[in-house]
């Protein structure tokens, strides 16, 4: 199961955070790409997913997250991981990720890496 909490950030209402909760495999990718969408749909262009609590990615999750890089960068959004735990981390390093995405140690950081794209 994944579950996620949306906020924009204090100081700047055009990034969005979602923070990630539970697995992003097989049984829960569509969820969270149609739950993407549905905020891009309502405006949103810039998202930090905060992997904080994001226990389990499978290659099903992989695939999502670059779909929904994908998706935003053809509407000339950008999104940022934060937050990364170490084995999922590890797993980014290892299919390369690290070099599709921008991965930050914190959402601030993420955050302002952003604005001054």
């Amino acid at each position: 199961m994944i579950d996620y909490t949306t906020y924009p950030l204090d100081d700047d209402e055009n990034i969005l955070v979602l923070e990630l909760m539970g697995r992003l495999d097989g049984d829960t990718s569509e969820f969270l790409l149609d739950s993407i969408q549905g905020l891009m749909d309502d405006g949103a262009r810039m998202f930090v997913l905060d992997c904080n609590d994001l226990r389990y990615i499978s290659s099903v999750g992989l695939a999502t997250l670059v779909r929904a890089n994908s998706r935003l960068k053809n509407q000339d959004g950008h999104v940022a991981l934060a937050n990364v735990p170490g084995t999922i981390a590890e797993v980014l390093r290892i299919v390369h990720f690290d070099r599709v995405f921008n991965i930050f140690d914190s959402v601030v950081a993420a955050a302002d890496s952003m604005r001054q794209a």
